[in-house]
């Protein structure tokens, strides 16, 4: 039987023939958590994701394009096997990255009863599992109701305006880790209480706590959010958005230290007013209406 393994990145790629998985290994490695993704057909929105990936891991602009569009061209070609293994897990990284996969292969007809999603346990990274237990993973038929919940969920999270998005997550899902996963994603809009994103707060967390490098910081905020564990480079991205401007919360230069007024922001004591930047469809920005309500626990507009 012809097989094909599906997974957002590479760290599988020499796991999973060592564990006794055999099959063609396809990474899907567009990073669709992270910068804008809301764009009319493919074409175009491969070039506006192309020129936030180059920028986000200083990269070379036309390679990333080639390395896009052949992951996108690749998932094209499924219906050449006869199994297509999804292997994405329990965080918003891998989730958001199958919703963008089911979207373009929910209703594909020549994959009928080809497509299977391994379980994940909500806690641990496939990468994580010793060799007997990721080789007694037993993958499940992905049902017509899951492949239409990914795509229902990628459009809303495309969506320019989060409230769509907002009342997607409060459902009953099919798909087990989705709601937690979005959830945590709309929490990285600005807050009504200080105007930081999670992601930042976690950020000036770590650092007021002593974290003296992006090492530390990562360790740090990877422990105090599973749902969302950042990468080095998301540390490196939000502290020198952070660092920028008059109003900046983090110190410039090599030390790792907060501002007086980054001090005052954490403390809720000052507001925190973020920077131009998109999250998904959603633009963030001074004058950007969407803001995360910790009271309540959801979107709302200003």
């Amino acid at each position: 039987m012809t097989t094909a393994h599906l997974r957002c990145g590479d760290d599988l790629r020499e796991k999973l023939p060592a564990a006794g998985w055999q099959g063609e290994y396809l990474a899907f490695a567009d990073p669709v958590c992270q910068g804008p993704v809301g764009a009319d057909g493919l074409m175009a929105y491969l070039g506006i994701r192309a020129r936030f990936v180059a920028a986000h891991y200083r990269a070379d602009l036309q390679e990333v394009r080639l390395r896009l569009g052949a992951e996108y061209m690749a998932l094209n070609g499924l219906d050449r096997f006869e199994r297509v293994i999804l292997w994405f897990e329990h965080d918003l990284w891998d989730q958001a990255a199958l919703i963008r996969v089911l979207s373009l292969l929910a209703g594909r007809r020549g994959l009928d009863g080809r497509l299977f999603l391994v379980p994940a346990d909500g806690r641990r990274g496939f990468a994580e599992l010793p060799r007997d237990e990721l080789a007694a993973l037993e993958p499940a038929a992905l049902t017509l109701r899951q492949a239409e919940a990914g795509a229902e969920a990628w459009d809303a999270f495309a969506d320019d305006d989060p409230r769509a998005l907002d009342a997607l997550w409060r459902r009953a899902s099919a798909l087990p880790h989705l709601a937690q996963a979005l959830r945590r994603h709309l929490q990285d809009l600005p807050w009504t209480t200080d105007g930081l994103s999670l992601t930042e707060r976690n950020l000036l967390r770590a650092v007021a706590a002593g974290a003296a490098g992006a090492a530390a910081a990562l360790a740090a905020m990877t422990a105090a959010d599973p749902v969302f564990p950042p990468t080095d480079l998301i540390v490196l991205d939000h502290r020198a958005r952070l660092s920028e401007g008059p109003k900046r919360l983090l110190e410039r230069g090599d030390a790792w230290r907060l501002t007086p007024r980054g001090v005052a922001v954490l403390a809720g004591e000052e507001r925190h007013v973020p920077s131009p930047h998109f999250q998904a469809g959603v633009t963030v920005g001074p004058k950007a209406p969407w803001r995360w309500d910790p009271r309540f626990g959801g979107v709302i507009a200003r």
